[in-house]
Parts: structure tokens; C-alpha cells; sequence
């Protein structure tokens, strides 16, 4: 039985179209804004006393992979596999790397969607448990293509699945804050 199905296998490889590899790094930017708890854990309610507006502007740079394959010289879907390290709330003065490692699919027509995990480290503080945040974003999006230049514009939602925050305050009480909350990103860039 695993002869016949090794047999098969290979008859439907050698009949499918070598697969085709291209990369389109370039630069990202765009915006967070931040909802629900999550609000007040990292923004208008922190420990220190600061108060940041839960908006905040993103820049970094995309390492993307896609294969595909050309079948009657159309286009297939492609796989594609995405690493953006950015930087978030430099208008603010902040400096919040996030890191997002994706993997999805494209349309021939440029449409797209992806999921991955998704970190945050947090520089702003003093706790370890609180240092880094990770997550899962969900991405859609639409590239649309112009001669040899591509300009992509994303939709990423990502839950904030950290577990509530624990303050001891002066007088030994400990206090405990939500962060549930959705951070909504949008993402725009170009590639060659």
C-alpha cells in the first residue's frame, strides 16, 4: 500500500509546475491604535504616573518570501512567509519593538492574509514578567502591483492575551488591572 501510494505521489509531483521563489522586502509604516483595558495598562493608567495617547505611530522593514508556482502563464496563489521588525511611539517619545513572523496566502489578484505570533518588548520597565508581550496577529490585505513596484497596504489585528497586571502599592495591598484589549494596526509600504 505505501509502494502504491509513493507511486501516485510522484506521478502528481512530475506533473506539477516548478515552483517559483521572490522576495519583496521593503520599508513599513503606519499606525497602532490600542482598545479596551489595554488602554489604561500601557497608556493613560501605568504605574510610573506617565500618561501616552493609545495611538502610535509604526516603522520598520519587511522580509517577505513568496512562492508560487506558473501554470498556463496565470498566476497561481502564492504562499508567503513574513518577518517585519518595527518600531512603535517614537512621536511620543517611546521605544517599543515589536516583531511579527507571519505566514499566509496571496491572490493572484493581490489580496492576502496571514497569521503568526507577534512580540512586544516592553523597555519601559522594571518587571521581567512585563517585559516581553507575545501574541497572535490576524492580517488582511491588498498589494497593488505598478510596473516592477509593489505597494502593500495590511490590516493586522492582534489580541492582547497577557494576563491581568499585579501593582503592590505603599501600603503592601496588591492591586491587579486588566490588559484584555485589541491592538488594530494599519500598515503601509512599497517593494521592488
Amino acid at each position: 500500500m505505501l509502494f502504491v501510494l509513493t507511486v501516485f505521489m510522484s506521478a502528481l509531483a512530475e506533473n506539477q509546475p516548478e515552483p517559483i521563489s521572490m522576495e519583496r522586502d521593503g520599508p513599513r509604516f503606519g499606525f497602532n491604535i490600542y482598545t479596551g483595558d489595554m488602554v489604561k495598562a500601557k497608556f493613560t493608567d501605568r504605574p510610573d504616573g506617565k500618561e501616552y495617547t493609545p495611538f502610535t505611530t509604526i516603522f520598520g522593514w519587511q522580509f517577505e518570501k513568496v512562492l508560487t508556482s506558473k501554470d498556463n502563464n496565470n498566476q497561481s496563489i502564492g504562499v508567503m512567509f513574513q518577518a517585519t521588525p518595527l518600531v512603535a511611539g517614537l512621536e511620543q517619545g517611546l521605544l517599543i519593538p515589536v516583531f511579527n513572523f507571519m505566514a499566509g496566502v496571496r491572490t493572484q489578484s493581490g489580496f492576502e492574509m496571514a497569521i503568526g505570533p507577534s512580540i512586544i518588548f516592553n523597555l519601559q520597565t522594571d518587571e521581567p514578567e512585563q517585559a516581553i508581550s507575545p501574541s497572535v496577529s490576524i492580517a488582511l490585505g491588498y498589494t497593488i502591483s505598478s510596473g516592477d513596484f509593489n505597494f502593500p497596504t495590511t490590516l493586522v489585528l492582534t489580541p492582547n492575551l497577557e494576563p491581568d497586571l499585579k501593582h503592590k502599592q505603599e501600603d503592601g495591598t496588591i492591586s491587579e488591572h486588566s490588559q484584555k484589549g485589541l491592538r488594530i494596526s494599519y500598515v503601509v509600504g512599497f517593494n521592488w
